[in-house]
């Protein structure tokens, strides 16, 4: 019997009982949005952000599009620059968010932080803009975390990517 060939089948045996109970436990930020679970019948439904349907921009607008990191790409957040709303879709409805707060500006009507509120929830969206300030090509957002929070004070946090575009066809 060979020790070292016996100690590398014990470690393989317990790198794999590691993988699997990590893979099969319910860690990391809550379910992505869209998936739904089993809520007791005496239970409210939290509020959950889904997929967004497709955005037509007009001439000269410019919009926020954050998308959920995740496999789907599930888009979760549209905001033209020249307001100060932004859409969401909350259990299926698509809710309209007024924002209350902005800071940390990119160009003007574009915030790095901003926060928003219906009657339903409020929202919280931190960004990280990459270093390209060119509205012609777009403004990459390579990371974010979206947050809202419920009226019952519940948090869910969504990790977002996304860019700012622009209809500029003339």
């Amino acid at each position: 019997m060979n020790i070292t060939s016996e100690i590398g089948k014990i470690m393989l045996f317990l790198i794999a009982a590691l993988f699997l109970t990590a893979c099969g436990a319910d860690v990391g930020l809550g379910r992505p949005p869209g998936v739904t679970q089993a809520v007791p019948e005496n239970a409210r439904p939290n509020n959950v952000i889904s997929t967004l349907p497709p955005l037509e921009m007009k001439q000269g607008e410019c919009a926020i599009f954050l998308w959920a990191e995740e496999s789907a790409r599930p888009l979760v957040f549209t905001q033209n620059i020249a307001t100060d709303q932004a859409t969401v879709l909350i259990n299926g409805q698509s809710i309209g968010v007024k924002r209350d707060q902005a800071s940390e500006i990119v160009i003007p009507g574009f915030f790095a932080r901003q926060s928003f509120s219906s009657r339903e929830m409020s929202l919280n969206v931190r960004l990280k803009p990459g270093p390209a300030r060119n509205l012609y090509e777009g403004i990459k957002i390579p990371s974010g975390i979206l947050t809202t929070k419920n009226e019952d004070k519940s948090e869910n946090i969504i990790a977002v990517s996304g860019l700012l575009g622009c209809n500029l066809d003339t």
